[in-house]
Formats: C-alpha cells, structure tokens, sequence
C-alpha cells in the first residue's frame, strides 16, 4: 500500500500505474527479474541469465562433450561465469526446475487467440504441457518466492481491480475528494500538482 496525502491508503500497483506503468506486465518487468524459456520439441530451455545463480538444475549443462556443471550441482558464481565464457546460451531444464514460475505476460494460444493464462499467475505442468500444442515458443516467467522484491507487489496486482492509467488517476482522485465528481482533467491536475 502507499499512504497519499496521509489520508487515504492506495493499493502500490494503483499508484505506479497514475505514475503512468500501463499493464501488469509492464510493471513486473520493471520490478522483478525476468527469465526466458524456451520449448524445443516438447523440452524446456533456459535462457542462460544470472537467474541460474544459486540453482540446482535436473540435467547437466554441457558445451560440446564438456559437462560444465553436473546435474542437481549448485551453479556457483564462478560456475556461471564458465558457461558464459563457453558461450552457452541455453541449459536444459525439466519441470521440476520451473516450479514457482509465474508468467509475466499473458499467455495466448496463437491458433485460436484465446488466452490460456493470464500474467501474473502460476505456470503449472497442465499449462506448461498445453503450450507446445498452442503454437508458443517461449515463455518470460519471473519467480517471486526466490526474487528480491518476494510476492508482495504479485498479490498486490492480484487484489488490483484497476487496469489503465485513466482509471487509476480516477481512483485516487474520488478517494482525495469524496465530495467533487471526477473528471480525468481534475484528477491528472490533483495528481501532477501533488507529484
């Protein structure tokens, strides 16, 4: 929450979005790390990021016939740096590796253009299992319970009914004042003169 004017009290995800952060998706980039997966014949990849510090990974992470890490080892700092300096780009990853991810954008099957999850929410193996099927190719997931920003500002956009700037500069200007019926000029004019 964020205290404006030390009189009313304001979900964090409504303020960001009068600041002028449009989508949920926007706003997730912006605050935690974001990591790319890939799917190559029904298997999973990671895009190698320093999101594989501190992991422990199901398959090895090999360059040619060189294993550069074993599988379920800790990938150390200096280990990342050896895969960077091998140039791998991608490591193999299984399910088990992606459990906690949640996605940042919405996911949308690209035959039917029906959306099969929203951003924001947990990848499950049911989701994880529908998307080669639904013609996607990569995924950009976040995981809130290992990031430094934790699942806080996650739950805040689930409770956040607000979608669009307009709508949150709106909000902020009908609980500053009750009384006056808003419009979008007063409550861009309140809010600039505020911030």
């Amino acid at each position: 929450y964020v205290r404006i004017d030390r009189k009313r009290k304001f979900l964090g995800s409504i303020f960001l979005r009068a600041l002028g952060m449009k989508t949920n998706e926007e706003i997730l980039r912006i605050f935690y790390q974001v990591e790319r997966i890939t799917l190559r014949d029904s298997e999973f990849y990671w895009n190698v990021s320093e999101g594989l510090v501190d992991r422990k990974l199901s398959h090895e992470i090999k360059k040619g016939d060189d294993v550069l890490v074993a599988a379920h080892r800790r990938i150390t700092e200096p280990l990342y740096k050896e895969i960077l300096k091998a140039k791998v780009t991608q490591a193999h990853v299984s399910l088990a590796d992606l459990e906690g991810a949640y996605t940042v954008g919405d996911l949308v099957n690209r035959q039917t253009g029906e959306v099969l999850l929203e951003a924001n929410k947990p990848l499950t193996a049911e989701i994880w299992a529908a998307l080669p099927e639904a013609g996607i190719t990569g995924v950009d997931v976040f995981f809130p319970e290992r990031d430094d920003t934790g699942v806080i500002l996650s739950r805040t956009l689930d409770k956040d009914a607000i979608r669009s700037n307009r709508e949150a500069l709106i909000e902020i200007y009908r609980k500053l004042r009750p009384g006056d019926p808003p419009t979008l000029e007063t409550a861009t004019a309140l809010f600039n003169g505020m911030f």
